[in-house]
């Protein structure tokens, strides 16, 4: 359920908060996020690497969006399994336990992926927001497509790819780009 609650979140937050359309009510109420991240597809070279002077932030997580991730992937599981009956069997302290754990996972990965997609490779130092963590393995073939995933939304000028680490909705709602080779 929260691996469902954690796509629908990173989707719906990449697609429709992080790229909302400048002046939007959505671009209003998420700005602080919105323009972080078009400022970071604007600094990104054609080869991924960052631009010189590149502010960081704009890569990785803070605590509060790790924060707010609990929060909605908390409230999605709570949604969906009242519709669908589940949640008569389950402790509800369970909900935000497991949200927190997905979060977790969600932040470590994001965090080493998404800096490595882009070449920094942990040289950033940052205290607000999970770590980046080296014995994250990045070498096997899953990982590999998560990155070539990601590359796929850059180079889809952010039209595609919406989800690093959880793509189930791309190829869901049809936004999923294949590189070619």
């Amino acid at each position: 359920i929260q691996y469902i609650a954690f796509s629908f979140f990173e989707y719906s937050f990449h697609r429709w908060c992080m790229h909302a359309p400048r002046g939007s009510v959505r671009d209003k109420i998420f700005a602080r996020w919105n323009r972080l991240h078009v400022q970071h597809h604007v600094d990104t070279n054609n080869d991924m690497t960052m631009i010189d002077d590149y502010n960081f932030k704009g890569i990785r997580f803070n605590y509060l969006t790790s924060k707010l991730a609990v929060v909605i992937g908390s409230l999605i599981s709570l949604a969906f399994c009242a519709l669908t009956g589940l949640s008569s069997d389950l402790p509800l302290w369970l909900t935000p336990v497991a949200a927190s754990i997905v979060s977790l996972y969600h932040g470590f990965l994001w965090q080493r992926l998404h800096v490595d997609s882009h070449s920094l490779n942990g040289s950033i130092e940052w205290d607000d927001g999970l770590p980046y963590l080296d014995a994250i393995p990045t070498g096997n073939r899953y990982a590999r497509w998560l990155l070539t995933n990601h590359i796929g939304h850059h180079w889809a000028g952010g039209k595609s790819n919406y989800n690093i680490v959880f793509p189930g909705p791309d190829h869901l709602f049809g936004t999923f780009v294949r590189l070619k080779q």
